[in-house]
């Protein structure tokens, strides 16, 4: 007889549970997830024990909140009949949280992380879907594998997963790796060996940093933003660039000035594919850039290098050190 999996459903909200709003004018959370989850039909041998977190929209998660749900899944998940755990998130933030969640969370247990871009009650609601397809996937995956979303049959490493779409049921696409397997007939089939969650030291992080911000260069950029930062209590900068990773000349001056201050200032671009590299060595050219002090996001996107240079900071890693986690966000380590 097959052994049943209890697999834990944290539920934070998203258009998964939302109905149509009183004004008319969208759709708003409704708490809908008892009819959500009395509407699954999972296989014989998963048992879902359903965890009430929030019922928030995915844009009002903060990081605050995305670490807070990674240490509480982590408590879970040290629970003898918990085999892994699938969270109900809503899509504009999922591959954020994802990524805190890869990074934070401990346990060797499976965890993945789903939506859905129709609400309850539309025409092609891909919720009860996406969430049966992601309990399949939790319950075979290899122990110790990185977080990963599941949306649309696919699977995304929650380290390369980006929303690349506002409207479409298939939004997501992975940046650089492709996906790493689907759901089909019901079965997991994996594309791709899985990396182990980035936490594989059992890093304790369980602080972020408020104090970091993110930065999109724009045509004509100069340095009075960035000097401004000067005056406040910043701890770290994200500079989104062009490219390879390159700014307006003119912002150099503030640039210098923040890296002469001690705030890191890690570079990403704004581009999906490709990264940050070292190809331009003119005035706010990336290779210029990396060279005054800078340090390269590589592949992570403006708001993933926002999240990992926070916890980072909260662990008191060292600029030195920084260099290495951002060179390998795949493994945290604060030693």
């Amino acid at each position: 007889m097959t052994q049943t999996q209890t697999i834990a459903v944290f539920i934070t909200g998203g258009t998964i549970g939302m109905s149509p709003s009183d004004s008319g004018l969208g759709v708003a959370p409704d708490n809908n997830f008892e009819n959500i989850l009395a509407r699954l039909t999972p296989r014989p041998d998963i048992k879902v024990e359903a965890h009430q977190w929030a019922d928030i929209p995915s844009p009002h998660m903060t990081p605050e909140h995305m670490l807070q749900l990674a240490l509480d899944i982590d408590t879970c998940l040290k629970k003898d009949h918990i085999c892994g755990v699938v969270i109900l998130h809503g899509t504009d933030l999922l591959v954020e949280t994802s990524f805190v969640l890869n990074t934070v969370i401990q346990s060797r247990k499976p965890v993945i992380a789903t939506g859905s871009m129709r609400h309850l009650g539309e025409a092609g609601y891909d919720g009860i879907r996406n969430l049966q397809n992601a309990l399949i996937a939790c319950s075979d995956l290899p122990e110790n594998s990185e977080v990963l979303i599941q949306m649309a049959d696919w699977l995304f490493s929650a380290r390369d997963a980006i929303k690349v779409d506002s409207l479409s049921a298939d939004s997501f696409a992975s940046q650089t790796r492709g996906p790493v397997g689907r759901i089909a007939a019901g079965s997991l089939i994996l594309n791709q060996a899985l990396n182990k969650k980035a936490n594989t030291n059992l890093a304790k992080i369980d602080d972020i940093s408020p104090h970091v911000v993110l930065i999109t260069a724009y045509p004509g950029m100069d340095s009075s933003f960035l000097e401004m930062l000067l005056d406040g209590n910043v701890e770290g900068v994200v500079l989104e660039g062009f490219g390879a990773g390159n700014v307006p000349p003119k912002t150099e001056t503030g640039i210098q000035k923040l890296i002469a201050a001690n705030i890191p200032v890690i570079l990403s671009t704004r581009c999906i594919r490709g990264g940050v590299h070292t190809i331009y060595d003119y005035l706010g050219g990336g290779a210029h850039l990396i060279t005054m002090g800078c340090i390269s996001a590589g592949t992570l996107s403006g708001t993933k290098a926002l999240l990992l240079l926070k916890m980072a900071l909260a662990c008191k890693i060292s600029h030195t050190e920084l260099h290495r986690i951002f060179a390998t966000p795949d493994s945290f380590s604060t030693t």
